[in-house]
C-alpha cells in the first residue's frame, strides 16, 4: 500500500506545506509509504512530478490526499480519475481573487481554484477541511455535502517547547504595551486596520504602546501601502515592521506581547491565533471567515473599524481576571483541539475509518 500527497507547491514554513508534511510522517509511522507530487516546483522533499502520479498509485487499496489552497488542475484530475478507491481533499480554503488585484497571475489561480472546489465536491472523496468555515464553503457550491474538520498539523508545538532568541527582543521587554500583528503583509491580513486601531488605542487609552508587525514582506505595494499608513496616522516611531523572523524571535515575540491583534479580513485557519493561545496571549481580532471558529471563546472580538478594536485592546489589558480567564481558556483550547496529540488522533481516527471500510 502507499500514499500519494498531492499538492501544488511544498515549502517548509508554509502552513499548507506543513500540513502535508506533517500527514505524511503520520503515515509513515504506520509502515505506509508516502510519495509527494507537484508540477515539478523544487521542494525541499523528494517530489515525484504529478504527471506520473498513475504510474505510482496502480492498486485501488492506495491512499490519495489532495491539498487543495489554488487552482491546480492535475490535482483535481488526479481526484477525478485516480484509481485509488480511499480518496481526500484537505480544503485549506482559496483566498477570494479580489485581494490579489496587483498580481493578475495570483488572482486567476484563486479564481480557478474556487471554481474547481464545486468539481472536488462532486467525486467520491472525503473531504477534510481546516475549519467549518472552510466546510461551510464547500457547501456553498454542493448543499448538504459531508465533510470532516481537521486542523492542519503546524509548527506551534515546536514554537512553545523552542528558548526563544531573547537578543531580538531586548529593546522591547520594558515597561511599554506591546500590540503583536504576525503574518506577511499581503493584502488580506487588512495591515492598514491594525495601524489605525493602534493609533486609536493610543490617542484614547495608552501613550506608551508599540506595534510590532511580524512577517515577509512578498509583496512591494502592500509593503509601501503599510508604510503610508503608518505615517499618515502619524505612529512613526511607535510602529515595528521586522520583516520574516525566525521561529526563535518569533516566540521572543509572543512573550513580551501584551496582546495579539488579528484583522484579517479572510483567513482559512489563522495559524497565529492557536500560536498565542498556546504561549498564552490574549487576542482580540476581526471575526471574519474563520477566525472566530478557530478562536472561539478564546478571543475577544470586534467589528472590523480602529474604535471598536481600540475599546476591546484597553478592555483586556486593564481587566486582569478578565485576561486571566480569556488565556486559561485558550490554553484549553488549545491542548484539546489543536496541539499535535490532538491533531494527531483526530488524522488516525479519519484514516482508521478509511482502512476499516
Amino acid at each position: 500500500m502507499k500514499a500519494g500527497i498531492v499538492i501544488p507547491t511544498l515549502y517548509h514554513g508554509d502552513a499548507v506545506g506543513n500540513d502535508a508534511v506533517g500527514m505524511a510522517k503520520r503515515l509513515r509511522g504506520r509502515g505506509i509509504e508516502v510519495v509527494f507530487f507537484n508540477n515539478g516546483t523544487p521542494s525541499p522533499e523528494p517530489v515525484t512530478h504529478v504527471d506520473r502520479l498513475p504510474e505510482v498509485l496502480t492498486s485501488p487499496d492506495d491512499l490519495l490526499i489532495y491539498h487543495h489552497s489554488i487552482g491546480f488542475e492535475p490535482g483535481v484530475r488526479a481526484v477525478e480519475q485516480t484509481v485509488c478507491r480511499r480518496k481526500a481533499v484537505k480544503y485549506h480554503n482559496v483566498t477570494p481573487p479580489e485581494f490579489f488585484r496587483d498580481n493578475w497571475e495570483v488572482a486567476r489561480g484563486c479564481e480557478e481554484g474556487i471554481a474547481q472546489v464545486a468539481r472536488l465536491a462532486d467525486t467520491d472523496a472525503a473531504i477534510w477541511t481546516d475549519s467549518v468555515y472552510n466546510g461551510e464553503h464547500v457547501r456553498q457550491f454542493r448543499p448538504g455535502r459531508a465533510f470532516d474538520e481537521l486542523p492542519p498539523f503546524h509548527h506551534a508545538d515546536q514554537l512553545l517547547a523552542m528558548e526563544p532568541d531573547h537578543r531580538a527582543v531586548s529593546g522591547l521587554d520594558d515597561w511599554a504595551t506591546t500590540i503583536l500583528c504576525v503574518g506577511r503583509v499581503v493584502s488580506n491580513k487588512n495591515l492598514p486596520l491594525a495601524v489605525a486601531a493602534f493609533a486609536e488605542y493610543r490617542r484614547r487609552f495608552n501613550r506608551h504602546a508599540r506595534l510590532v508587525i511580524a512577517g515577509d514582506q512578498p509583496v512591494p505595494f502592500h509593503a509601501v501601502e503599510l508604510r503610508e499608513s503608518i505615517e499618515a496616522h502619524d505612529q512613526a516611531g511607535y510602529v515595528f515592521v521586522t520583516g520574516k523572523v525566525s521561529n526563535e524571535q518569533l516566540k521572543g515575540l509572543y512573550l513580551v506581547a501584551d496582546v495579539l491583534l488579528v484583522t484579517s479580513r479572510h483567513e482559512g485557519f489563522c495559524v497565529p491565533l492557536i500560536e498565542a493561545m498556546g504561549l498564552r496571549v490574549p487576542v482580540v481580532a476581526v471575526p471574519t471567515a474563520a477566525v472566530p471558529y478557530t478562536g472561539g471563546d478564546a478571543a475577544r472580538y470586534a467589528d472590523g473599524n480602529a474604535a471598536a478594536l481600540a475599546a476591546e485592546i484597553d478592555a483586556v489589558l486593564t481587566d486582569e481576571d478578565e485576561r486571566e480567564l480569556q488565556t486559561l481558556r485558550g490554553r484549553e483550547r488549545y491542548d484539546e483541539r489543536f496541539s499535535t496529540a490532538a491533531i494527531e488522533r483526530r488524522f488516525a481516527g479519519l484514516v482508521d475509518g478509511w482502512l476499516d471500510g
